[in-house]
C-alpha cells in the first residue's frame, strides 16, 4: 500500500477544448499549456496543472494522484495487478507515473516529479468588516466583492465509489490491492 499526498488532477474529455477553456477560464482557471488534442488549466497553487481535457466525445477519464516518493511509483508497478510500469510522461509538466484501472473502469494515475510553476498571483480585496484598523476609514460605504472569476487554488478534494461492497477503513476502494490515503 501507498500514501498519496494529495490529488493533482481530473482527466476529462470534451469534442471542443476551445470551448472546454473558455468555461474553465471563467470559472477563474488560467491555460498552462495546449496541444492539438489537450489542454491543461492551472489554479494560481504551483501545480503544473489541476485539469486535463482531451479532445474526443464527453467523459470523466479519470483522477491523478500526487506520490509521495518516486519510490511509491515503483512499489505500485510491481504490487498491483494491472498496474503499468513506471513511465515517463509525455504530457506538458511531464514527470513520471503509473496508471491503473479502478473497478469502474476509470482510470487512476499515481505521478511524481511533475514541473511546478510560479504561483500566480491573488488579489487581496479589503472588505470593512469593523475589526480592522486600517479597514474603518471605509465605514459606511457599501463594497461589494468585484464581478469576476474566483482563482482556484488547487484540487481541493475526491470521492470514489464502487458498486463492490466497501470494505471498513478504506478510503473509497474495495478489496482490488490498491488503496489510497490522503
Amino acid at each position: 500500500m501507498v500514501k498519496v499526498k494529495d490529488i493533482a488532477f481530473g482527466r476529462l474529455r470534451s469534442p471542443d477544448l476551445d470551448l472546454q477553456e473558455k468555461f474553465l477560464t471563467d470559472f477563474g482557471m488560467t491555460r498552462a499549456a495546449r496541444t492539438k488534442d489537450k489542454l491543461f488549466m492551472r489554479g494560481t497553487d504551483p501545480d503544473h496543472h489541476i485539469h486535463v481535457t482531451e479532445l474526443g466525445d464527453p467523459a470523466f477519464v479519470g483522477i491523478a494522484f500526487h506520490a509521495h516518493v518516486e519510490e511509491d511509483l515503483h512499489t505500485l508497478s510491481k504490487g498491483v495487478d494491472g498496474a503499468s510500469a513506471v513511465e515517463e510522461i509525455d504530457e506538458p509538466g511531464a514527470g513520471k507515473r503509473v496508471r491503473l484501472t479502478d473497478p469502474n473502469g476509470l482510470q487512476i494515475e499515481v505521478i511524481w516529479g511533475q514541473e511546478t510553476l510560479d504561483p500566480l498571483p491573488v488579489p487581496e480585496h479589503r472588505y470593512n468588516w469593523g475589526y480592522k484598523h486600517y479597514q474603518r476609514a471605509h465605514a459606511g460605504q457599501v463594497r461589494s466583492i468585484p464581478r469576476e472569476a474566483l482563482r482556484p487554488r488547487g484540487f481541493p478534494h475526491k470521492q470514489a465509489r464502487s458498486n463492490d461492497e466497501m470494505v471498513p477503513g478504506q478510503s473509497g476502494f474495495p478489496d482490488h490491492g490498491y488503496h489510497f490515503k490522503s
